[in-house]
């Protein structure tokens, strides 16, 4: 630390931005959870601890079969926390993929997992369903793959394609309907989720859907579906003109003189830090 304290300011440079970039991107993780967990984060994320505690002495999880129609990276947010934060054990969940190899590699992360060769194997006895598919696979032919024999009354299916409205999922047979919008730092755990359901689910399967949205960032629900549209062009895209932003800042910096690495950590921490900022002085932007 005193050798870095008393370098020349270039090569100091040198040892923070390229030597140590894990360090740094490691110690600003940890910055930045201490920094959440006072802002309005807090509650939801101490509400998350307690269901853990709670969960991992009860062993039953949330549902007893949730099942994921698609395997891709949206899904695959959602499935890592609920198994590993211990909301659902991994053998009451089920995947079903058109991609084997997307299914095999699930299965070879969580071994006890069920994987289906069909939708109608998925779908047979799920309490929740979650469609994770894009959207243009929605088609009548699809509906028709749903067992009405083997359905739950009680199923819950969520969906959380975009663009697609909750009358369109109405065929599926099943009457408790979630439409979520979530958005790519889902992926990470730090996405931002809008959504809505159907008036016939019951304050208890609510609050577990409030959960299960909550174990990939935080989720806000909201009475009237066309909220959900709107959060399509704010939280749903808004990492799209984000990240153009990023990727203008960045250029203008190595315009400049700055090496890409220097240029690259100056704007992610710029943005984390106003952000983080802007969080904790509830000052407006």
């Amino acid at each position: 630390v005193n050798a870095i304290r008393s370098a020349t300011p270039l090569f100091r440079t040198r040892i923070l931005f390229i030597d140590h970039i894990p360090t740094m991107f490691s110690s600003s993780l940890s910055r930045t959870s201490s920094r959440l967990a006072r802002t309005q984060y807090a509650a939801p994320r101490m509400l998350q601890q307690a269901s853990r505690a709670w969960l991992s002495t009860d062993g039953n999880g949330l549902y007893d079969k949730i099942t994921f129609l698609g395997a891709g990276k949206m899904a695959q947010a959602m499935i890592h926390p609920l198994i590993k934060n211990g909301y659902q054990p991994e053998d009451k969940v089920c995947v079903f993929d058109v991609s084997n190899a997307a299914m095999k590699h699930m299965k070879k992360e969580f071994p006890s997992m069920q994987t289906a060769s069909s939708i109608a194997e998925a779908v047979a006895d799920s309490d929740m369903i979650v469609l994770a598919v894009k959207p243009q696979n929605i088609k009548p032919s699809f509906w028709h793959q749903f067992p009405e024999d083997k359905l739950r009354d009680d199923a819950t299916l969520v969906s959380i394609l975009a663009g697609k409205p909750i009358e369109e999922f109405e065929p599926s047979g099943v009457s408790k309907i979630v439409r979520a919008m979530p958005n790519t730092p889902a992926t990470i755990g730090e996405g931002m989720t809008v959504w809505c359901c159907t008036p016939n689910l019951t304050s208890e399967e609510r609050e577990n859907i409030k959960l299960v949205m909550g174990t990939f960032g935080k989720a806000i629900y909201v009475d009237d579906e066309k909220f959900v549209d709107m959060s399509t062009s704010i939280s749903g895209s808004g990492p799209a003109y984000i990240f153009m932003l990023m990727e203008a800042m960045i250029d203008a910096g190595v315009h400049m003189g700055f090496s890409r690495d220097v240029a690259t950590t100056l704007v992610y921490h710029t943005l984390l830090g106003s952000t983080l900022y802007a969080m904790e002085t509830k000052e407006h932007p």
